[in-house]
């Protein structure tokens, strides 16, 4: 046998050694991947047009989907909803504004948007930041999300509710979105777009809005601004100029003190009953009023502060919020 001199003695068993050892990195991925496709799959719940928990606003409409697929706190479901949307071209400066609007705004509301990138994300990432009540509407099956925003939609999954109205394996088709975008803003008390190209897919979830009596909020941008040209459209045909979350509050008659109550259910109903009849009250005394043990009681008061509804007053008291 000759070895070329460009090749070493050693380096091709490296080089098959080397795609050995990368077959075997990706058959064990593809295995991961399977795993985790299987354990989603496990995960989902599906919810028929029967269930208290499908939406009672898609109820009237001709093309609502028959049953919806949800990964998270279905009791968002049953919670009042707002809507914050924007085109994948919203500017920075737009996108940090919508983050704190989201972020007030989920002490009132539960935030609806989509997943993709821009404005999807920044009402995602502004929820997130507040009580975490966020819930995304998928364009198509669970497994057509966007892998590059794998991390933040899972995070969304754990505080909040991931939402789907196709099977699994459905793929994202072209009138998908404009389904997905009817059934959003019908869905919500109200939507916001926070940026919008003249052609933007925000406009026609807005469009939908006023076409059901929903009002339709929009941030100002300078005439100049080609991203922000469907915003300044929606304000000068009648919608809400919108530069903080005070301007949505005071459209619904909420004052920064009165905050919409979220829907409980279950163990956390009956704490906040309890946690309501008293100023504060010790954890023993909520177990024993509740029936609750201790070690499972801390987790439920945990997730009341994160919903906003209780808080810690120290040394294991807790009052409503």
């Amino acid at each position: 046998m000759v070895f070329s001199r460009r090749q070493p003695f050693g380096l091709g068993l490296a080089n098959r050694a080397f795609s050995v050892f990368a077959c075997r990195i990706k058959r064990a991925r593809r295995t991961q991947l399977l795993f985790e496709e299987q354990t989603l799959k496990t995960a989902l719940v599906e919810i028929e047009q029967d269930s208290p928990l499908y939406p009672k606003a898609w109820l009237d409409l001709p093309d609502r989907p028959e049953r919806i697929y949800a990964l998270g706190d279905t009791s968002l479901l049953k919670d009042k909803k707002f809507g914050i949307v924007g085109s994948r071209r919203t500017p920075s400066s737009a996108l940090k504004t919508g983050e704190s609007i989201a972020k007030t705004l989920s002490e009132y509301f539960t935030v609806v948007t989509g997943t993709a990138d821009g404005g999807d994300t920044a009402a995602i990432e502004g929820a997130l930041a507040g009580t975490g009540k966020i819930l995304c509407l998928l364009a198509g099956g669970f497994s057509s999300y966007p892998r590059s925003q794998q991390f933040l939609l899972e995070r969304a999954a754990e505080r909040g509710l991931l939402l789907a109205v196709y099977p699994y394996e459905t793929e994202v088709r072209a009138f998908s979105y404009e389904y997905r975008n009817k059934l959003l803003a019908a869905l919500c008390e109200g939507i916001l777009v926070l940026g919008a190209g003249e052609k933007s897919g925000a406009l026609i979830t807005a469009k939908y809005a006023k076409e059901q009596n929903k009002p339709v909020f929009a941030l100002p941008y300078p005439p100049s601004s080609a991203a922000g040209v469907g915003c300044n459209g929606l304000i000068k045909r009648g919608g809400c100029l919108t530069e903080t979350a005070q301007d949505v509050l005071e459209v619904f008659g909420i004052t920064s003190t009165q905050k919409v109550k979220p829907t409980l259910a279950g163990d956390e109903a009956k704490v906040y009953e309890v946690l309501s009849q008293s100023v504060e009250a010790h954890v023993s005394e909520l177990s024993t009023a509740t029936g609750i043990p201790v070690f499972k009681l801390r987790a439920i008061l945990s997730a009341l502060e994160v919903k906003g509804c209780a808080a810690s007053l120290g040394g294991n008291r807790y009052g409503v919020v």
